[in-house]
């Protein structure tokens, strides 16, 4: 009798777990999913989010490939500054500042269309001494330092290849000995279009 009864208890207990299971069941499946609004909301969030972010990552990529540029520039109007200070006449190329800084250029082929892309598997050469103008061993600027006078230095760093000669800011330098004024200015990303990011910008004087 004893059993019985014990059998009769465990059965209950078991038929009990069961009726609990299966109320969970329910409550999962009413649970689960979402409705088609909710799905249209999480798709609009997704959207607006990518608008805001990948813009504003495109443009700290395009700042951190702006501070080679400034570099560059930086290097050139203090090597500038030393050679008149030493000579009393402003250098014309790159072999006359060899002394006080060295540069390296890229020379692939295709460097001028594809800049970076071009440039990233490819071994930096020297400049030649004659060299007034190069593409930078990363391939993302045209730097050129022309209209030098006997009173002015100016430099400038265009961004070079596509698609960063649309994207990137331009860097110019230059560098006065009458009034010892030296400065490196970065453009924005930003730029009014009739001054231009890179391309066909003005050189800065001091």
């Amino acid at each position: 009798m004893a059993k019985i009864a014990k059998l009769n208890l465990f059965s209950t207990k078991i038929r009990f777990n069961k009726i609990k299971n299966i109320s969970n069941l329910s409550q999962i499946k009413e649970e689960d999913g979402f409705t088609l609004v909710e799905l249209i909301v999480v798709v609009m969030m997704i959207g607006i989010l990518s608008s805001i972010a990948i813009p504003q990552f495109m443009t700290a990529a395009d700042k951190a490939k702006q501070k080679e540029a400034t570099g560059i520039v930086a290097a050139l109007v203090k090597a500038a500054t030393a050679y008149q200070t030493e000579y009393g006449t402003l250098p014309r190329s790159a072999g006359e500042i060899e002394e006080y800084a060295k540069f390296q250029q890229c020379l692939d082929e295709e460097r001028v269309d594809r800049g970076g892309a071009a440039c990233k598997d490819s071994t930096p050469q020297p400049l030649p001494a004659d060299a007034t103008q190069f593409i930078s061993t990363s391939g993302h600027y045209d730097v050129e330092f022309d209209g030098v006078t006997n009173s002015l230095f100016r430099v400038k760093a265009n961004p070079n290849g596509d698609p960063y000669k649309d994207n990137g800011a331009a860097v110019r330098g230059c560098y006065n000995p009458v009034s010892s004024v030296t400065e490196v200015f970065e453009n924005n990303m930003t730029s009014d279009p009739d001054i231009g990011k890179g391309d066909g910008m003005e050189y800065r004087d001091c």
